[in-house]
């Protein structure tokens, strides 16, 4: 593949396999959610139906763009399962994926792409004075690939290369184009508890505080650049190579040992060791109406309790802002980063080949640009800051519908990360054992229709919320995916006041009841 300037731009491609929406509608609105919820709403922690939750591991994949369609004979889901046929291998094994797998939508207009997941590491979360308080302590770890107005032309030569004909023997003008790639560790700290509670209405509010780790950053931010491509006499006309006839371009990469040297020591966390380091934090309220709370109450010597293992809400409105903050990336030991204004250089195969990590990429780029030294290490990216709104109907026992709402609120333009906006309705059944749940929605932003399948048996969930892009119906432009373990011990229900045996639900009281 012919690699240039915009060789981090083809990680694009790459990335295009992994998946998931960021926000596990399918899982994270349950009663039973756990410290999953708290990405949604900080104000979660309160009043949950468990007394101690342990998440142990889980991960997200997801990714989302505008332009490429995935055209292969088999699907995602015969990937990630290593059961793709033998007849789409080579003679080694290896797997054939051409550039003709990746269909294309054109329309001149700009094209975009989100791409990541996250892993969630070990998180507990607690109540405390009858589920009045609780707290929540998280970890994990995020990457986020973003590319935003992006003009076709090149985003045609990031997905199909030079090879395409195409794109060959024509001046391309006026291109521009954002990528931002963003690896963050993060440790965070919530709190939550009631404010408000008479009975028929409930109110709890909550907040999240996360110390932030730059553990990567990669961004390219190329405007008002023109090339075009040529025939490699290098390569005897076999290979191209990139004309640029003009470039405007700020580029940086952090060092790979920026991430390789990862010390989660106090003191590490809270300095300035790592390549970036910030603050980020979420702000939450959830109302509930619960007319019908006198059935999930009962006395106890004389005095009213409420039974802690039931939900009491005929509908629940949660909203929240979240991720709100920044990430700072200073640290002149790791980051490399340049900017250039040039005219008349070129990109060539053999410049790319046999590059050491990240540095030799930046490297790679600077001596075709003749770039010079880099620039003083210092740039921000925001965090993917998001409102979110959900509505939880109970409508009947053990049966729910969820409406949820996710709108990306930084620019297109903003140097860091970018949300996914998303809009989705999902039926589930919910257990304290099992749970399954359906969720039907848009995706990307409100672009691609979608219906999932997600369910929790025991510690393990998992779900997808585009299934039929994970078997690969429709040609997708969007797919996702998550799974994890976790658990904990639920409150427990109120004892039976009168002692009496056998219980009053017992089918040996009903037999002698009717005698």
């Amino acid at each position: 593949m012919q690699k240039s300037w915009l060789s981090i731009l083809g990680l694009v491609c790459g990335l295009t396999i992994d998946a998931q929406a960021q926000h596990l509608p399918g899982t994270a609105m349950s009663n039973f959610a756990g410290t999953n919820a708290l990405y949604h709403n900080p104000a979660f922690v309160a009043d949950s139906r468990y007394s101690v939750y342990v998440n142990l591991v889980g991960t997200q994949f997801y990714t989302a763009n505008n332009h490429v369609k995935y055209e292969a004979p088999y699907s995602f889901l015969s990937l990630i399962t290593n059961t793709v046929p033998a007849k789409y291998h080579n003679e080694r094994g290896m797997l054939l994926f051409p550039r003709s797998y990746l269909g294309e939508k054109l329309n001149g207009n700009q094209k975009y792409l989100n791409a990541g997941g996250d892993t969630r590491l070990p998180s507990i979360m607690f109540n405390m004075f009858k589920g009045k308080i609780g707290v929540g302590v998280s970890s994990r770890v995020r990457y986020m690939l973003n590319t935003s107005q992006v003009t076709e032309p090149l985003a045609r030569l990031i997905s199909k290369t030079t090879q395409l004909k195409e794109l060959q023997e024509q001046v391309f003008e006026n291109q521009s184009g954002q990528l931002h790639l963003n690896g963050l560790g993060e440790v965070a700290l919530t709190l939550g508890g009631t404010v408000f509670d008479n009975e028929t209405d409930y109110l709890k509010v909550g907040f999240t505080v996360k110390r932030l780790i730059g553990l990567y950053n990669a961004h390219a931010i190329i405007e008002n650049s023109s090339y075009d491509i040529r025939p490699d006499e290098n390569w005897e006309n076999k290979r191209q190579y990139i004309n640029v006839n003009e470039i405007n371009v700020r580029y940086a990469i952090t060092r790979d040992e920026g991430f390789q040297n990862v010390k989660p020591s106090p003191a590490w966390l809270l300095g300035d060791a790592p390549p970036g380091s910030g603050w980020g934090f979420d702000l939450g309220a959830v109302y509930e109406y619960r007319p019908d709370v006198h059935k999930a109450t009962y006395r106890e010597r004389g005095e009213r309790k409420r039974d802690a293992s039931k939900n009491k809400y005929l509908y629940r409105i949660a909203v929240s802002l979240t991720d709100i903050g920044r990430v700072h990336f200073k640290n002149p030991a790791y980051i490399l980063q340049q900017e250039t204004h040039t005219v008349n250089k070129e990109f060539r195969y053999d410049t790319f080949q046999k590059l050491k990590g990240s540095e030799g990429i930046f490297n790679a780029i600077n001596s075709s640009l003749d770039g010079g030294p880099p620039i003083a290490p210092n740039f921000k990216s925001v965090l993917p800051m998001a409102f979110q709104a959900s509505v939880d109907y109970n409508v009947q026992p053990n049966v729910y519908v969820n409406g949820l709402w996710v709108q990306n609120l930084i620019s297109q333009g903003a140097f860091g990360m970018k949300a996914e906006s998303y809009v989705g309705i999902t039926p589930r059944y919910e257990h304290k054992w099992y749970e399954v749940s359906v969720p039907i929605s848009l995706m990307n932003r409100y672009r691609s229709p979608a219906i999932g399948l997600a369910g929790r048996i025991g510690p393990l969930w998992i779900g997808t919320d585009h299934l039929t892009g994970l078997l690969n119906i429709g040609n997708p432009r969007a797919f996702n995916l998550y799974f994890g373990i976790s658990g904990g011990l639920f409150r427990r229900p109120p004892e039976s006041q009168n002692k009496c045996w056998p219980p009053e639900d017992s089918w040996l009281r009903r037999i002698f009841s009717k005698r």
